[in-house]
């Protein structure tokens, strides 16, 4: 990394790149869930082959979210203080999630018709609220919520120290809470290994990463590496992935999870390469105008596709395991959701559940 006067400046160009990964992640995420054949493992169907492709190609999503976070909330004691920190997050997470968690299990018991009715019951409505049960897709809010809770103690890092704290975290982090377990399981040694960095365990590796890939710009040669990396990290995943699963005879998940070494590398330079697109494209007007106005909506993106999706394969009965319903659907899903969250927005109160 450069010395601290490389440091991106907030606001204009330098924070622009996270609209852009905004827009980026929320329309990956959507092309994963319009991808869910992959799930329907054929060694000898050509469909898997592209879906497995589809799926380590889009699989940074969730990791450059929680980068975006940690690139726009580690500051946040420099705007305000830790109770409105935690107000904010209720209102623009706790919310919504809780809204449309509720409206989710009312659309599959009269709509979609697959869980019964006599089966909902308070117990049923808490412990899916708890544990992100009641809509699949949402595992991903009681991650988020665990991750906030740990961020103000990230924030409390003094900014003098900040960058050398956070690149021991990221480094040491990643060699013994992921890459020393996967090289040692891949080998099948059974060599125990005790030691790990629990302050960065699971996704919250992804904060001081994300939070060091905002403020300094590597130089060449480390970017590059990074970028190698990167490569690396899909291929393994791709083709550990592929030849893996032929050998057991269904979905291997050796080289996946969003925490493997494999899509830590990938996404961590995936997230480079959007920041380095970012000051580029920055510098268009209308470019910068389109961006920002879709990052309104990336949010409303994640909430509604599903609910998009499922309607589009019930009404219209489309073949999922088409290569153009998998690559074209998440461009019809994003416009519909763009313009229902539009609609939506003039109604009272409706900022409360679809925020900006």
């Amino acid at each position: 990394m450069k010395n601290d006067r490389s440091q991106v400046s907030a606001g204009g160009a330098g924070t622009f790149f996270l609209s852009l990964a905004s827009v980026i992640s929320a329309f990956a995420v959507v092309s994963l869930h319009a991808n869910s054949c992959f799930r329907n493992f054929d060694a000898h169907a050509r469909y898997w082959i592209t879906a497995n492709f589809i799926e380590c190609f889009f699989y940074f999503a969730v990791p450059v979210f929680f980068m975006i976070s940690g690139a726009t909330l580690l500051d946040f004691f420099d705007r305000y203080g830790l109770g409105t920190f935690f107000r904010k997050r209720f209102a623009k997470t706790v919310v919504p999630y809780c809204f449309w968690s509720l409206f989710a299990l009312a659309f599959q018991v009269f709509y979609l018709k697959n869980i019964p009715a006599d089966s909902v019951n308070p117990a049923m409505i808490r412990d899916g609220l708890l544990n992100g049960k009641l809509l699949s897709v949402y595992w991903y809010f009681p991650t988020l919520f665990k991750v906030y809770l740990c961020i103000p103690l990230f924030a409390a890092v003094d900014r003098k120290n900040r960058k050398k704290v956070f690149i021991y975290l990221a480094a040491a982090g990643f060699l013994l809470n992921h890459l020393f377990p996967f090289v040692l399981d891949l080998s099948g040694s059974g060599i125990p290994h005790p030691y790990s960095v629990a302050v960065v365990s699971k996704y919250l590796i992804f904060l001081p990463i994300g939070w060091l890939l905002k403020e300094y710009d590597p130089d060449r040669k480390t970017s590059l590496l990074i970028w190698a990396a990167a490569i690396l990290g899909f291929a393994l995943q791709f083709f550990g992935t592929w030849k893996y699963s032929v050998a057991a005879g269904a979905i291997d998940d050796t080289f996946r999870e969003y925490t493997n070494v494999p899509c830590i590398l990938w996404s961590a330079g995936v997230f480079l390469a959007i920041k380095k697109a970012g000051c580029a494209l920055s510098k268009s007007m209308c470019i910068s105008r389109v961006i920002r106005f879709l990052s309104g909506y990336t949010f409303s993106l994640y909430l509604l596709h599903w609910f998009m999706l499922r309607i589009l394969e019930k009404e219209f009965h489309v073949n999922t395991f088409s290569i153009f319903y998998r690559l074209g659907a998440p461009w019809l899903i994003a416009a519909a959701v763009i313009g229902l969250t539009w609609l939506l927005r003039h109604i009272p109160f409706a900022d409360r559940i679809l925020p900006g």
